[in-house]
């Protein structure tokens, strides 16, 4: 059998890195579409909701919350490991796209775990003050 060449491995290396970069928008989306359908049912209604109802929904927001946290730490950590080998491809194919990418200012990994951070606070808080 014939060994893999670099450039192969290469571009299933940037195909793979493409693929969970479109992964976690499309995580994304799914994640703000449940939250909004929660909150309406929560908030959006002519009836007050029983208390255990609305208990059940703030409840599922925070699992949700937390669950599409996960996976996105997950694709995140997909994404640098196919990044990271691609960069380290570069060098015997004298590439340079992955290894002088811009790493300075604030990383959307972060950007990502504030916004869930502030999503999980607001479903925390939603328990005081919408009791």
């Amino acid at each position: 059998m014939d060994e893999a060449s670099p450039k192969d491995e290469y571009l299933d290396a940037s195909n793979n890195a493409r693929l969970f970069q479109t992964l976690r928008f499309a995580e994304l989306t799914v994640f703000a579409a449940l939250t909004a359908g929660l909150l309406n049912a929560l908030f959006v209604r002519s009836v007050p909701l029983p208390a255990y109802a609305g208990a059940m929904i703030k409840v599922a927001g925070l699992f949700i919350a937390f669950l599409f946290l996960i996976l996105q730490e997950r694709t995140m950590l997909y994404w640098h490991h196919f990044v990271d080998r691609a960069a380290q491809l570069e060098k015997q194919l004298g590439f340079k796209q992955y290894s002088t990418r811009p790493h300075d200012g604030i990383s959307s990994n972060n950007a990502m775990r504030l916004f869930f951070a502030v999503v999980i606070i607001m479903w925390i808080a939603s328990f005081f003050l919408y009791p």
